[in-house]
This record gives structure tokens, C-alpha cells and sequence, in this order.
């Protein structure tokens, strides 16, 4: 046990759980009334819809799930059951501080899913993953962090280029990145959206695909609301949970 808690410290990563009631993987709708959901993950169901976002991921029993910037474990929660006592779902957190702080609550917030693991790593720290090891990696409203820098302009942040090299790297050939964001009017540069934490879609679609990655699919209809101007700072003017928001389905090549 000793050799083991030293080579979790090490490779940064903590395991939460050894057992659950997760059998096979579970159907949607078992996910999304598992009882072991925190309830306030619960109360933002009705604007993450996440039925229809678990029927566009399309994970499988037996997968492997980064939940890249998992913070309080809303689509970990959800894809534990999907993916069943032979699959894992990672729930990365930025290591520091704010983890230490945390890591005893949400320990025990995740350990009677059974499968998942707290993955804190430093920020610019390679994914302590092996390569081809991974399924799907969600990106859940984190976009807009990333497609600017201010010495980068109009370019994709070679940072944040770094970062999705480092997702390739541990997706399995044909494994699929998800990317949930708000939506900035087309057209704004990247400083803008940026400014209005969102992203264009279109700069999010060229950069992804600019890195390596194919576009598969997006989500259209799934988040829209006529009354976001895709110009405001969603958190000041009371569009929180109520954005007009993109999923893009990217797809590793073979």
C-alpha cells in the first residue's frame, strides 16, 4: 500500500474509489438518475440537458473519459455509469492550492462511483497518461481560456497548441474531443470574445482542425437562446446557464 500511495504521488494522480454498485455500463437516463450525483450538479440538468448531451458523446461501456478541467464533477458524475465498472473517467483538476483545499471533499464526493480519478496536474505539466490510452476528452467551457493569448493576436496560443498535442497524445486513434462553449458573434476577434469569455466557433473549428484534428459533428440546436446578443459577459448580465453555446464533435485520425 505504502509503494503504492508513492507512486500515486508521484504520477499526480489520486484514486478515489475501489468500489461501487457500477456493474456494466449504465443507459443515459440510469446516469442522469443515478443517486449518487451531487445535488448541486443536479440543479443545473435543465440548462446542461445532459440526456442529449450524453446521447452526442456517445461514449461505450468499457471507455476511457478525460474530463479535462472537471471542477465539481458535473459530466464525471454523469459518465461514470455510462462507461461502467470496466471503463474510468479521469476528472483532471489543476494542481496547487485550491485542490489541496478541496481534495478531501471531493474524494469523498466521487468514491461511491467507483471509477473515478482524480487526476491534479501542474499547469504546463505533461498529462500523466499513457499514449492511445483514452477515448474521449471533454473540454467543457474552457475554450475561451484558450484561443487567445495577448502576444499570440489573431494566432492560436502555442500554449494552448501544446495542450491539445498533449490530447492527441493520449487519445486512442478515432477517439473524439468534445467542446462545449458560448458562443461569440461571428466575426470578433479573438481578443473580444475573449474579453467576453466565449469564442467564435468558427476561429474554435480552425483551430482544432489546424492542430491535427477532424471535425465529426456538431450540436447545433442543442443550447440556443434568441435573447444572447453573443456580445455581453454572460456572468454580468444574467445568461449564466442560459448562453447560446456550440458542441463540436473532433475526431483523432486513425
Amino acid at each position: 500500500m505504502r509503494v503504492f500511495m508513492q507512486t500515486a504521488v508521484a504520477t499526480m494522480v489520486l484514486v478515489v474509489a475501489a468500489h461501487s454498485g457500477i456493474a456494466a455500463g449504465a443507459t443515459i437516463a440510469e446516469s442522469v438518475e443515478n443517486a449518487n450525483r451531487a445535488d448541486e450538479n443536479r440543479e443545473r440538468d435543465s440548462s446542461r440537458k445532459p440526456a442529449e448531451m450524453l446521447s452526442f458523446i456517445a461514449l461505450g461501456d468499457g471507455d476511457v473519459v478525460l474530463d479535462y478541467g472537471a471542477g465539481g464533477g458535473y459530466w464525471s458524475e454523469l459518465f461514470s455509469p455510462v462507461v461502467g465498472n470496466n471503463g474510468k473517467v479521469y476528472a483532471h483538476q489543476n494542481a496547487g492550492e485550491r485542490f489541496d483545499a478541496n481534495k478531501e471533499a471531493m474524494t469523498a464526493q466521487f468514491k461511491p462511483f467507483g471509477n473515478i480519478e482524480l487526476l491534479p496536474v501542474a499547469s504546463g505539466s505533461a498529462l500523466p497518461l499513457e499514449d492511445n490510452s483514452v477515448d474521449t476528452v471533454m473540454l467543457s467551457y474552457l475554450y475561451h481560456h484558450m484561443h487567445y493569448a495577448e502576444d499570440s493576436g489573431e494566432k492560436f496560443p502555442a500554449r494552448s497548441a501544446g495542450l491539445f498535442s498533449e490530447f492527441s497524445r493520449v487519445l486512442k486513434p478515432g477517439g473524439t474531443l468534445i467542446v462545449i462553449e458560448h458562443v461569440a458573434a461571428p466575426g470578433s476577434s479573438r481578443a473580444q470574445s475573449a474579453g467576453w469569455h466565449r469564442t467564435p466557433p468558427e476561429t474554435a473549428k480552425a483551430d482544432i482542425t489546424g492542430v491535427g484534428f477532424e471535425f465529426a459533428a456538431d450540436a447545433p440546436e442543442l443550447y440556443m437562446n434568441p435573447d444572447d446578443d453573443l456580445m455581453n459577459v454572460w456572468f454580468d448580465t444574467g445568461l449564466s446557464g442560459k448562453t447560446t453555446t456550440f458542441v463540436h464533435k473532433y475526431r483523432k485520425p486513425d
